[in-house]
C-alpha cells in the first residue's frame, strides 16, 4: 500500500492519517477511539510506518510498467524529478503530443495527461511530432514544461511550446516561442526569483548561417517573454542542452556547438565540440569554453557539485573512425576541464555511439551517477554508470536490458537514497527502473 493511504480500524469507525474519522452513532465509541489513538502515538514502541508516511522512503527496488500503455499506446520519456510529497513527475510524449505523469514510490499512476489541445504537426513530408523535453516544479505547486518538434520545415507551421499546470495536471497556459519558425525547447527550469528560463535551438535559413541556432529565454510566471538571447557561430547545429542556475543568479548552458574541420565545412558535414556558457542573469554572455578535437562532442546535461565545480554528461569521439564513447566531465565555474572520465573502445567500430544523457549526484555528495545508453548500429541497451564526484574516477556500472530493447531518458533520485529512472524492455516497452544507490535491483 501507498503510504498515504495506511489507517488503523477501531471499534465505532476508520481513521486514515489526516484524522478523518467515520464514526458510529454512538459518540462513546469515538472517545474511546481518540483515547486509543492517543496512546498509540506517544507508544515508544512505535513502528518506522509513521516516519515512512510523513518523510517518504519506502525502501523498493522494482521495475514497472507505464500504466495504459496497451490501450493508450506507448510512451517516450525525457525527464524525471523528485517531488516532496513522496510522489515523482515525468514528462515525455504520446499520440505524438507532450505528456506528463506523476506516480508514487512504489510507480503508482496518481495522474497522467496528453495535451490533445496542441495539434499533431501536419507538412509536406509527413506527420511530425511535439514532446515534451524537461519539467520543473513550481512555487505554487504546480509544473512547468518545454516542449520540442521533431519537424523544422517550414510547410509544419510548428514550433515547441511552454506549457504551465497546476498540481493537477490542469494545463493553465501554453505559450509556443517566438516568431514563425521552429523552436525547440530543451530544458526548463524555475528560477531563484520565481521566472522561467528555457534553452534549446531553432531552425536557421540555411547551414552557413550568422543567425545563431542556440537560444535562451527568460518567461514570467504568466507566460510572457521577457527576454530572449541568441549564441552560437556560423553553423546551424548550435545548441543547448540543460541549464542551472548559478547562485550569483547567472545560469550556465551546456550543449554542442558546430565548427568546421580540415575533411568538411558545416554546409556539408559539421564536428561539434563541447560547449559551456556562462551569463548574467539577463542572459548577456559572460564566459564560454568549446571543449573537444577534431570531432564529435557534446553536452546533454549539467548538475551543480555543490563545491564551485559541475558534473556534465556527454559523448565524445575522438578519431574519425572510432566509436563514439560515453563522456564524463567536470568543470570549474568558468567551464575550464577539472578531471574526465572517458568510455574506453571496447568495440573498435565506427557504428557504435554510446552517450551520458542525464546525471544525478547521490545524497553522498561522493557519488554521481549518470544514465545512459550503447548503441551498436541499430541495436541500443539501457546503461547506469557511477562515478567519484572528487576524481571522476569510474566506480560502478550496470546494464538494464539487453541490446535491441532501447533506452530512454530521464532520471532522478529517489525518495529512499536510490534511484529512479525511464528504460525499456519486452520489446522497447516504457518502464520506470527503481534501483539501490547501488544500481542494485533485487
Amino acid at each position: 500500500q501507498a503510504p498515504h493511504s495506511w489507517g488503523f480500524l477501531f471499534v465505532g469507525g476508520w481513521v486514515d492519517l489526516e484524522m478523518k474519522f467515520y464514526y458510529s452513532d454512538s459518540k462513546y465509541l469515538s472517545i474511546i477511539f481518540l483515547v486509543m489513538f492517543f496512546h498509540w502515538a506517544c507508544d515508544d514502541n512505535t513502528t518506522d510506518d509513521l516516519t515512512d508516511i510523513n518523510n517518504c522512503g519506502i525502501e523498493t527496488t522494482f521495475i514497472k510498467e507505464i500504466d495504459n500503455i496497451d490501450s493508450l499506446g506507448n510512451a517516450s520519456s525525457s525527464n524525471i524529478k523528485m517531488l516532496d510529497d513522496c510522489s515523482y513527475v515525468a514528462v515525455g510524449g504520446r499520440t505524438a503530443r507532450p505528456w506528463v505523469t506523476k506516480f508514487n514510490e512504489l510507480g503508482e499512476e496518481i495522474w497522467s495527461k496528453t495535451f490533445d489541445e496542441i495539434p499533431i504537426p501536419q507538412g509536406n513530408y509527413g506527420t511530425g511530432v511535439i514532446y515534451a523535453t524537461a519539467v520543473d516544479k513550481t512555487n505554487d505547486s504546480g509544473y512547468v514544461i518545454s516542449c520540442a518538434t521533431s519537424v523544422n520545415h517550414p510547410s509544419y507551421n510548428a514550433t515547441g511550446r511552454i506549457i504551465k499546470v497546476d498540481s493537477l495536471g490542469t494545463t493553465e497556459w501554453i505559450q509556443k516561442f517566438p516568431g514563425n519558425r521552429a523552436h525547440h525547447g530543451r530544458d526548463i527550469i524555475q528560477t531563484m526569483e520565481g521566472d522561467y528560463i528555457v534553452v534549446g535551438s531553432w531552425f536557421t535559413t540555411s547551414a552557413v548561417t550568422n543567425e545563431k541556432s542556440a537560444f535562451m529565454a527568460r518567461y514570467d510566471v504568466d507566460g510572457t517573454l521577457i527576454w530572449i538571447e541568441r549564441f552560437g557561430g556560423e553553423c546551424d547545429e548550435d545548441e543547448f542542452y540543460s541549464v542551472i542556475q548559478k547562485p550569483d543568479g547567472g545560469f550556465i548552458a551546456v550543449g554542442r556547438f558546430e565548427h568546421e574541420s580540415s575533411d568538411y565545412n558545416c554546409d556539408f558535414y559539421g564536428y561539434t565540440d563541447l560547449w559551456f556558457v556562462s551569463t548574467d542573469s539577463e542572459g548577456q554572455l559572460l564566459e564560454e569554453t568549446k571543449t573537444g578535437g577534431a570531432y564529435w562532442e557534446s553536452a546533454y546535461d549539467i548538475i551543480d557539485l555543490g563545491d564551485g565545480t559541475y558534473g556534465l554528461a556527454g559523448k565524445k569521439r575522438h578519431e574519425k573512425r572510432k566509436p563514439v564513447n560515453a563522456w564524463y566531465i567536470k568543470m570549474d565555474g568558468s567551464g575550464n576541464v577539472i578531471s574526465e572520465w572517458n568510455e574506453p573502445d571496447y568495440i573498435n567500430s565506427s557504428g557504435r555511439n554510446d552517450a551520458l544523457w542525464g546525471l544525478i549526484l547521490l545524497p553522498d555528495k561522493q557519488t554521481i551517477v549518470a544514465l545512459g545508453s550503447k548503441t551498436d548500429g541499430s541495436n541500443s541497451s539501457q546503461h547506469l554508470w557511477a562515478f567519484n564526484a572528487s576524481t571522476s574516477e569510474e566506480v560502478w556500472n550496470a546494464n538494464y536490458n539487453e541490446p535491441g530493447e532501447g533506452y530512454a531518458l530521464g532520471i532522478s533520485n529517489a525518495h529512499d537514497g536510490g534511484i529512479i529512472f525511464f528504460g525499456k524492455k519486452d520489446n522497447g516497452r516504457l518502464k520506470i527502473f527503481k534501483t539501490d544507490m547501488s544500481g542494485l535491483l533485487y
